[in-house]
Parts: structure tokens; sequence; C-alpha cells
């Protein structure tokens, strides 16, 4: 089995699910875009027809187990007929982030991880897990400056800017990469998933280094500038309801929810592919 162009990497409920059914949407129905899929592109399409089907009917898709789903692949074609394989290794959330926890790299992702010539790592802003440091609230001095009412830091499980921080650091590693000189391959696109959450947004880049400056100053200090950037996503425009339908959503059809928000801009854009297209130079 031939290695992946792009992997597909997200913790829990960082919204890889709903961008997996819309993208394959946009996919069926728009065979004039940069990318297309493949006839057969999508080595078991049964995996994804229960997302599928919970959006066609204006509702949300439920939260995908571990043990359910081991990953899903994704033959794409762009324009000129290059072919490309987009990969997610493990789609359940909760296995990315043991990588973390338990130290461990799976076997099956090694390959992946150290072959594919793009990384896309969604990323939540809404329901990061940040802790309060040093700087914003110093010992022994009274919190005149922050809303908080908490009066000590909770030190179980980590601080997301620390764990993506540490995430990032073991890919690296193991796909035998060095970092002594800035990174050009592989190229990676942060995608900030659940854009419509957000109250007050600016473009993606301000959002992300709002969010998780250590990341951001990461990124910066290990890959070329040219070879990562910062991308808003809502795979549907909108919150729906695992229970109740939407009419308008199920009515017009999820093709023609959702955007993306380019970086360096806070314009909404349709195509859900620019992304991936961005990360094979499309």
């Amino acid at each position: 089995m031939s290695a992946p162009d792009i992997l597909v990497l997200g913790g829990s409920g960082a919204g890889k699910t709903h961008y997996a059914g819309q993208l394959l949407g946009r996919l069926r129905h728009d065979r004039q875009g940069r990318l297309r899929l493949r006839t057969g592109g999508v080595e078991d399409l049964s995996k994804l027809e229960e997302v599928l089907s919970c959006l066609e009917e204006g509702r949300a898709a439920g939260h995908t187990p571990a043990e359910t789903w081991t990953g899903i692949r994704c033959e794409l074609e762009t324009r000129d007929g290059t072919t490309a394989l987009l990969e997610w290794p493990e789609y359940a959330g909760e296995r990315l982030f043991s990588i973390v926890e338990q130290r461990v790299l799976p076997p099956e992702w090694r390959l992946s991880v150290s072959k594919a010539s793009g990384w896309i790592l969604f990323v939540r802003p809404s329901t990061l897990q940040i802790y309060e440091d040093l700087l914003e609230r110093p010992t022994g001095v009274a919190p005149e400056h922050t809303q908080s009412e908490e009066r000590s830091v909770d030190g179980r499980g980590w601080d997301d800017r620390a764990r993506y921080v540490e995430l990032l650091q073991m890919l690296l590693f193991a796909s035998g990469r060095s970092t002594f000189r800035t990174l050009s391959t592989p190229r990676l696109a942060v995608v900030l998933s659940c854009w419509d959450e957000l109250e007050t947004p600016g473009s993606p880049e301000e959002v992300f280094a709002g969010h998780l400056p250590l990341v951001d100053a990461f990124l910066r200090s290990t890959w070329q500038g040219d070879a990562w950037s910062v991308w808003g996503l809502s795979s549907l425009g909108r919150a729906l309801s695992q229970e109740a339908q939407d009419p308008e959503f199920a009515h017009k059809g999820p093709e023609h929810f959702g955007y993306v928000i380019s970086p360096g801009t806070t314009k909404k854009i349709k195509d859900l592919t620019a992304p991936i297209a961005w990360l094979l130079g499309v």
C-alpha cells in the first residue's frame, strides 16, 4: 500500500468527521475544481455513509468511537492528472493525543508520518484546554487583573499550548526529520475548525497566535515561512443538532454550506478543498 501524500491529524471533537463528509460531498458534486475524487478513490465508502446521511437530513453526525474506525484513505486527482492520497490514519481523536500521554507512536502510523509530504492539523479554538500561568496570576498576588474565580491551577492533563508542541515534536522525531534547520517538508496546514463558534475572529493567523502563542512560536522557528499556513474552517457554516433537523440545511443540501477562511484574510470562500490544494501546491 502506498504512503499518503497528506496526513490528517486532529484531536477528539476537532471537526474531522464533518469535514470528511463535506469534503466527499464537494468532490462528488464539483468535477471542475482543483481537486476531484478518483473513481473508486475511497477504500471503504461505508465508513462515511452515516456522516453523509446525517448531513443530508440536516443533522450533525455523532462522535466517531476509536474502536469503530481505524482509518480511511481517499485518492484524489488534480486537474493535470496527478494523483494524491489523503489519509486519516486513526479517525478517532483520542488516539492522536494518546501518543503524547503514552509516549508511543503506533507502528501503523510511522510510515505515514515519515512519508507524507503534507500534514493537516485540526485545532478547535473553542475547546482548547488552557491553564493560567504565573504571568497571568503570579503566586501570592491578588487576581485583580482577571475575571477567573479559580484560585489554583488544575494540574491534571496537559495544557494544549504544550500538548500541541509536544505532539509535533514527537511526530517530527518519529518521521526522522531534523529541526537543526527550518523545515520545508512536510508542509503543514493548521486548520482552525468550527470557525462559526468564534465571536470576534480576525485572520486565522491572529486567532491562532492569540489562542496558542507557544505553538505559533514553535512553528515559526521550526518551519520555513512558506511551508506552513493557518486556515479558518466551518465545515457546516452553522451548528447542527444530532437530534433536531435543520430544515434549510436539509432542503438546500450540505454541499451549499460551509466555508474556509484563507491565510491572511477574513473573507469566506466556499472551496473546502483549499487547504488540501495548498498542501499539494495546486
